[in-house]
């Protein structure tokens, strides 16, 4: 040993945060540094790349959770609940608070939580409206048999910050899940979500209780890895059939006040073999019709 280096041989686990502390100054890196490599991490066994495939009824039900909506004037007056009107009525407020949200993108994995043969939903919604310092929002969902092919919330999760840990120890039949938690900027912990049977879900906060600080490494796979560059990630449309920004912009509040009818068009106008010019149309100029 050269004269004035210093060895230090001894488990890190038997350290205090003082000893860290001693341990990073020697060392020369930071104590927050040595902190982070103290805390406990999941055991990674395998990484599930995200689905590669759009999913339409995921979609639907992010959705449905993203966008409650409410056809109701301030006075509690609307369209008869389930009526064509009522489903038309939120289906356009669901577009327009969808487009007012801006661009969102969401990834998915497919895995057996509960052990019943059938696979859950886990997904994560990245954007200005779901995402912000401290995390994204994640997503469980499982099959509901009362919709057919539908899917129903079980649990909704804040502050994720991928990617997801699938625990092998479970809690009510139920997987324990795994997210990383930004405590303090450039720190992070593990906080264990267990499947509470009395609400039948999980933890909404990975930050607080009944969330658990994660005490000892645990064996899982990562699923919802989008700190991939290669993961696939999907455009979440704001309705069933995809329509554009445009045809949101053209679409027409069914609550909104009746227009009176237009008048009728110039005798000269209804030639049967009159038409729109399509160029004037696609600028948006008033029609000018061409016989």
């Amino acid at each position: 040993m050269a004269p004035g280096n210093l060895q230090f041989c001894f488990p890190l686990g038997a350290l205090s945060t003082a000893g860290y502390a001693l341990l990073a100054f020697t060392a020369g890196i930071s104590p927050a540094a040595a902190a982070e490599a103290s805390r406990p991490a999941p055991r990674i066994v395998r990484i599930v790349a995200p689905i590669a495939t759009p999913n339409r009824v995921l979609e639907e039900a992010l959705r449905l959770n993203l966008f409650p909506v409410s056809v109701l004037d301030g006075q509690g007056h609307g369209p008869d609940p389930g009526s064509a009107e009522w489903r038309q009525a939120e289906a356009f407020q669901r577009r327009r608070a969808c487009q007012q949200a801006g661009p969102l993108r969401y990834a998915y994995n497919r895995i057996d939580l509960n052990a019943n043969g059938q696979n859950e939903v886990v997904a994560t919604v990245i954007g200005p409206y779901t995402c912000g310092t401290g995390g994204c929002t994640a997503y469980v969902f499982e099959n509901d048999s009362s919709q057919g092919k539908g899917l129903r919330l079980v649990s909704k999760i804040l502050l994720f910050n991928p990617p997801l840990m699938a625990s092998e120890q479970r809690h009510n039949g139920w997987r324990d899940l795994i997210s990383r938690v930004h405590a303090d900027p450039g720190q992070s912990t593990y906080a264990v979500l267990r499947f509470e049977g009395s609400s039948y879900t999980y933890p909404s906060n990975p930050s607080v209780p009944p969330a658990e600080p994660l005490r000892q490494a645990v064996s899982g796979m990562a699923l919802l890895d989008t700190n991939n560059d290669a993961s696939p990630t999907h455009l979440l449309r704001c309705d069933r059939r995809g329509a554009s920004l445009r045809q949101w912009s053209r679409s027409v509040d069914p609550l909104a006040p009746k227009e009176a009818p237009a008048t009728a068009a110039p005798a000269r106008l209804q030639c049967s073999g009159a038409r729109m010019n399509a160029r004037d149309h696609q600028a948006g100029l008033p029609r000018r019709m061409t016989a």
